[in-house]
């Protein structure tokens, strides 16, 4: 999936649950309300009066009485034009200003509303208190009983929704508690679905007799012994009971082996690591048989922090990022066989990651970083170039010299396939003296896609192509040092390498001046803000005012930049803030603009042309004469758009 992180706008789409019409009730071809024959909202099937409550029924068959239009309830959730049959249930003896809570449990597209009073086929005017509509299947809502205790609950299915019996169970209860401080009980201080309990995650459960929440009870349990072939950890199933593990320090992991099974389904390992400062964690589980088994991370307040859920077989391995020294909990549990008592065994290995990022690995046998553990590449392609051959070229320390002279393209062959999905091939360019530059093209026949990224030593991307051919990428103003060319196939999936032809040329020294001259190149580089000793860099990341030089995001203590990829007047960038309208940008100073039509609109230097608005980078619709999709500049008014 291509993704360049900039400003790139996001179209939302909205999807409806079930079935229904456009919600227009004044224009109903099923049904049409009828006058209720019976009470006040028509023929009541029952009437309940105490509480908690239950009522079984079935729509089909119980007539086709009332209509009810959009927006008409105080309460809406969901909405697909309850015109079908329905059927009334009369509620008394309900308590005012007291909140109840009505659950439809059925197996059909049904919905259900509360009203006090109906007129003319409908509720009344205001009278709507719920309607819940969220789901084809079980319903949940609640509502505020009204001042005379009494009111009306009809369920009712959707127009243009055939169904089978339309049977269905509606309960009707008051409620427990809203909030937590309404529970006052010790043994249950937490609102859940409006009734204290005593839990509603392991993590409310702090003693190892009873290290496990129960979902169907919200109680506190001990653990389950079900399993056969377990291992010598046991009771291990919740935070309370974890078994403590030594943090793994540079050269020195942590292993254990266990075993786990998945009867009952909260059956699952706990281990507590104590992480002596942030960073990171690598996690790798491994077994012999056939399997799956998946890992929690949590901190001690039970925040989920990482999750490994691979389909690999007979191993799962995560690296955890953690935010702050502190415990941190590892769960494993087994995902197949499901309802199993026969325990897996398994190997659980923790380890400092030796690598976030290729450029971490320094040994060309192992020049990709996998998992935060350095590896060897992939070698699944058919047809493949020489520089897979031997130690392979999946990664910068593998990669292929292409440093030549001055002026004079260098090149050499090269075919690459895209299976498995990090199958890359790395080349390198050493530059000579501060204020060279570069010139990659990438060319190939045929239909396949192929791109082309260039990064400095320190891994930073410097530039990039997509969408032509040749794929060609200038940089300029470069300190002297080694660079990085990464070829990738962006084609359908396939093992078959697609040959390719790279050339990468040094250009003459250019000294720059100003920060415009750090733009100037602008189609396929991404600007590096300061010119520093006649080199452009980017700028340190910082906490910059609005209205400061920026080339990024992290530079500003907005963590919003102007600068929109390979945007011609990116020399003018600065940090900026949200807005909604132009007026809002004075704040900057005058010539800038608020965009229109992104996600977030944002204040940007004035435009005058396509090319000072950057770039929709994964669009292949692109403006004529350039590699990218331009975004579009409003002359007018100096805005850009989508």
């Amino acid at each position: 999936m291509r993704t360049l992180t900039y400003l790139i706008p996001v179209a939302a789409l909205l999807a409806a649950a079930c079935g229904g019409d456009d919600g227009d009730d004044g224009n109903n071809p099923d049904a049409g309300p009828d006058a209720p024959t019976g009470g006040a909202c028509g023929v009541e099937a029952t009437t309940l009066s105490t509480y908690p409550a239950t009522f079984s029924g079935a729509v089909v068959g119980a007539g086709d009485d009332l209509d009810v239009g959009a927006g008409a309830c105080a309460d809406e959730r969901g909405y697909y034009g309850p015109y079908g049959e329905d059927q009334v249930i009369a509620l008394t003896g309900l308590t005012a200003g007291a909140t109840y809570v009505v659950e439809l449990d059925t197996e059909e597209d049904l919905g259900v509303y509360v009203t006090t009073t109906c007129a003319g086929g409908a509720p009344a005017t205001g009278a709507c208190l719920l309607l819940v509509d969220q789901s084809l299947a079980f319903e949940r809502g609640e509502f505020v009983a009204p001042a005379g205790g009494a009111a009306f609950l009809i369920v009712d299915t959707a127009d243009g929704v055939t169904l089978s019996t339309g049977a269905y169970t509606v309960s009707v209860r008051q409620a427990e508690c809203t909030t937590n401080p309404e529970c006052t009980s010790a043994d249950a201080p937490i609102c859940s679905n409006f009734e204290c309990v005593q839990c509603t995650t392991s993590f409310h459960c702090t003693t190892g007799g009873a290290p496990v929440c129960d979902p169907a009870s919200g109680t506190c349990v001990a653990g389950g012994a079900a399993c056969t072939g377990d291992d010598a950890g046991e009771p291990d199933d919740g935070p309370a009971a974890a078994r403590p593990l030594a943090f793994p320090t540079a050269g020195t992991p942590t292993t254990v082996d266990a075993a786990v099974c998945s009867l009952p389904a909260t059956e699952s390992d706990w281990y507590e690591v104590t992480a002596p400062a942030a960073g990171g964690l690598r996690i790798a589980a491994t077994w012999t048989v056939t399997a799956d088994l998946d890992i929690r991370v949590h901190d001690a307040a039970g925040n989920r922090v990482a999750a490994g859920f691979s389909t690999v077989a007979m191993s799962e391995t995560l690296l955890a990022s953690l935010p702050a020294a502190g415990d941190y909990y590892i769960e494993v549990f087994r995902y197949a066989p499901m309802n199993d008592a026969a325990a897996t065994a398994y190997t659980l290995t923790l380890s400092l990651p030796e690598c976030s990022t290729a450029f971490d690995c320094t040994t060309a046998g192992e020049p990709v970083c996998a998992v935060g553990e350095c590896v060897a590449g992939p070698a699944q392609c058919t047809g493949d170039d020489a520089g897979d051959a031997g130690t392979g070229d999946d990664g910068p320390a593998g990669a292929r010299d292409l440093t030549g002279a001055i002026g004079v393209a260098t090149s050499l062959p090269g075919a690459i396939c895209n299976t498995p999905g990090t199958e890359r091939d790395w080349y390198r360019v050493t530059t000579a003296a501060d204020g060279e530059g570069l010139v990659a093209s990438l060319s190939w026949t045929g239909t396949a896609d192929l791109d082309v990224y260039v990064y400095d030593d320190e891994g930073n991307l410097l530039g990039l192509s997509w969408w032509v051919n040749p794929e060609v990428v200038t940089l300029s103003h470069l300190p002297a040092g080694t660079y990085y060319l990464m070829i990738a196939n962006a084609g359908a999936a396939t093992t078959a390498a697609h040959a390719y032809d790279l050339s990468v040329t040094r250009t003459a020294v250019q000294t720059c001046t100003t920060s415009a001259d750090c733009a100037a190149v602008h189609s396929t580089q991404l600007y590096r803000g300061a010119c520093t000793s006649g080199v452009c860099e980017f700028i340190p990341a910082g906490a910059r005012a609005a209205g400061a030089a920026c080339d990024s995001g992290d530079d500003c203590t907005s963590g919003q930049c102007s600068y929109i990829a390979f945007e011609s007047d990116a020399h003018l960038s600065v940090c900026t803030t949200t807005c909604t309208s132009s007026a809002e940008c004075a704040s900057l100073g005058s010539g800038y603009a608020c965009t229109t039509g992104f996600t977030t609109n944002v204040c940007l230097p004035a435009c005058d042309s396509d090319l000072e608005c950057g770039v929709n980078a994964n669009s292949s619709t692109l403006t004529t004469g350039q590699p990218w999709d331009y975004f579009t500049c409003t002359v007018a008014t100096g805005a850009c758009s989508p």
